[in-house]
């Protein structure tokens, strides 16, 4: 796979996310990558460099492994935490590790799954695209006269569930949010059973509190639902995202947030929001300026910032001008705004969303 590079203004697209809450969404890391004059660098969080190569792309570590992608010619591979690569960077697309496997595709070839040793573990000859495991189970593509339809495999490479889905997330909590051809979502079991009957716009899947949001069909209306499809409460607004024990909220224009039952708790205000991250704080964008504010809704840190990210770990993401830095729960710069930017795969951990490298495509001519 060609990964895309993102900028920090990220849209989070529908198949990089890996809906469950398991190891590789990270609550904190010891190193970060950053980039400038053309180079890829490990910092820790006082801004000493652990190392610097010629990357254009790297992700955080996750089983004592970083996926680094190299400038000279755009092939992937793995790292260890000393800079040192594990596996060649041979690869044209390749996954993060998780419950032990990784994705990779080498020039020309299907996805193939290894393990961290590198050993080949199987090859799917016929998939356009493949995500990581997640629950015992992989979703993967076929297309067919530019036709793609999703299922899933298990870990000796079966085909559990048909490629039937029009899209899917990967399992969470016992299930899976599929999208069918009338396009409509719904969720089924590891047995491609149907738990939750498809009659929802979009859906969610379903965090450690065994709660989902959903879009109901009826335009500006959201439920959430525990895990049986039981509905907790039905909402009026034109946007609804979990945020850990409470909800964003989009209303009018503006984003605040509610409880679980839809009451009001932070009016929604804000041109802008992101999740409430490490120490309870959220950033909160008016007229072009981010700031932080804490659970009650009032400002900790004063809008001051050009973007800024939830507080992941000890440290914040912002960004001044055209440059970025981090700073801590007072405002405070840790680390002076100095890089041109940021991996993207710190900033969707940041952002509560996992790894971004967690899907590839198929590099055989038949499947791109």
């Amino acid at each position: 796979m060609k990964y895309s590079y993102f900028t920090l203004a990220i849209m989070i697209p529908l198949l990089c996310q890996c809906g469950g809450y398991d190891s590789h969404f990270l609550s904190e890391t010891e190193y970060i990558p950053v980039f400038s004059e053309d180079s890829c660098r490990y910092i820790d969080d006082n801004d000493e460099q652990l190392f610097a190569e010629p990357y254009t792309e790297a992700s955080l570590f996750y089983d004592d492994m970083a996926l680094v992608c190299n400038e000279s010619d755009n092939k992937w591979g793995y790292i260890d935490d000393n800079g040192k690569l594990l596996f060649p960077a041979v690869y044209t697309g390749a996954t993060i590790f998780h419950e032990n496997r990784a994705w990779v595709v080498r020039p020309d070839e299907a996805p193939c799954a290894i393990d961290t040793k590198g050993r080949l573990q199987l090859t799917l000859t016929r998939a356009s695209k493949v995500m990581i495991f997640c629950e015992g189970m992989a979703a993967f593509a076929q297309k067919k006269e530019n036709r793609e339809r999703w299922g899933f495999i298990d870990k000796t490479g079966n085909t559990i569930i048909k490629p039937v889905y029009k899209e899917v997330k990967p399992f969470s909590q016992g299930v899976a949010a599929v999208k069918n051809e009338e396009g409509l979502w719904g969720y089924i079991d590891n047995q491609g059973v149907e738990r939750i009957p498809a009659r929802f716009r979009s859906a969610e899947s379903f965090s450690k509190r065994q709660q989902a949001v959903v879009a109901s069909k009826e335009s500006g209306k959201f439920q959430i639902i525990g895990i049986t499809g039981d509905t907790l409460a039905t909402i009026e607004c034109q946007e609804l995202v979990s945020d850990g024990e409470i909800f964003r909220i989009k209303k009018t224009d503006k984003w605040g947030w509610c409880d679980k039952q839809g009451k009001i708790i932070i009016a929604p205000r804000f041109d802008d929001s992101n999740a409430f991250g490490t120490y309870g704080l959220a950033p909160v964008k008016i007229n072009g300026k981010w700031g932080y504010i804490n659970r009650k809704g009032d400002w900790k840190i004063k809008r001051q910032f050009s973007e800024a990210f939830p507080f992941f770990d000890k440290l914040a993401l912002v960004r001044t001008g055209t440059v970025y830095g981090f700073i801590d729960k007072n405002g405070h710069f840790q680390i002076n705004p100095q890089y041109d930017r940021v991996s993207a795969d710190y900033i969707h951990q940041a952002l509560g969303t996992g790894s971004i490298f967690t899907t590839i495509e198929s590099d055989h001519a038949r499947y791109k």
